[in-house]
């Protein structure tokens, strides 16, 4: 369960990022308006955006999977260590993708989607009970 927390944590971040970003670039006050004429966004604000969208693709499947783990009785080492990887690789994918580090980003990507496969394993059997 708290893995779950800290994953909806991040997302917060996540959430409140690209605003920070708009209004760095833009001012509060173009910011708390309609935001109908903004320029192009700054390359940090672009970045935030893409990563915060990018964790908006991977969520659901974790939520869902640690969700089933919980009502099923699979919290076992194997579901928390993947719900432990999905975490620690979501944040790093958040750093690497904020300082344009590659080949790490995409690194940091394929270790979440390593710890939904985690997650998933001690599910399978359920498939067919």
């Amino acid at each position: 369960m708290l893995i779950i927390f800290l994953v909806l944590f991040l997302l917060l971040i996540q959430v409140a990022l690209p605003g920070r970003y708009l209004t760095e670039q833009v001012g509060t006050d173009a910011q708390i308006g309609p935001r109908d004429d903004l320029p192009e966004p700054s390359r940090d604000l672009g970045r935030a955006r893409r990563a915060l969208a990018n964790l908006q693709e991977t969520l659901p499947v974790f939520l869902t999977l640690a969700l089933l783990s919980i009502m099923l009785g699979e919290i076992g080492w194997l579901s928390l260590a993947g719900g432990a990887l999905y975490f620690v690789a979501r944040v790093a994918h958040l750093y690497c993708y904020m300082r344009g580090l590659t080949p790490w980003r995409s690194v940091s990507f394929l270790a979440s989607l390593l710890g939904n496969l985690l997650l998933a394993l001690p599910l399978l059997p359920h498939l067919w009970s």
